[in-house]
């Protein structure tokens, strides 16, 4: 997956492979493989595609989300692990309303009742 962001991130920027290849000093088939998750950046490497893309870790990691609501757009750095909290539960159509509706409340009822479930 970083591979295809890197590539979208390239492309929107409208350099090629071997533009950037020559901006960060490295082969184009470097970059080529990077898109293609056949190989990972060294850091150095990686923070220079960065810095020339113009672009964050997260959003090339996947930890950005950018939130659309009627008043504002704004961005949410997630944990791989906490969206995909977020997707299972959107698996569950009626703990999902439950949670949208009242995530405070409805959330400390659930953790009160953990008990009964998971008894220590």
């Amino acid at each position: 997956m970083m591979g295809q962001r890197l590539k979208e991130a390239r492309t929107n920027a409208g350099i090629t492979q071997t533009e950037l290849a020559k901006m960060i000093g490295v082969k184009a088939a470097e970059i080529s493989q990077y898109e293609s998750d056949k190989r990972t950046p060294r850091w150095n490497v990686f923070i220079k595609i960065l810095d020339k893309l113009n672009i964050s870790a997260d959003k090339i990691l996947g930890r950005e989300i950018t939130v659309v609501s009627d008043e504002e757009d704004y961005t949410v750095k997630l944990a791989k692990k906490d969206l995909q909290i977020i997707e299972t539960i959107k698996n569950y159509p009626k703990l999902y309303k439950l949670l949208t509706n009242d995530p405070n409340r409805n959330i400390k009822v659930i953790n009160n009742n953990l008990k009964e479930v998971f008894p220590e």
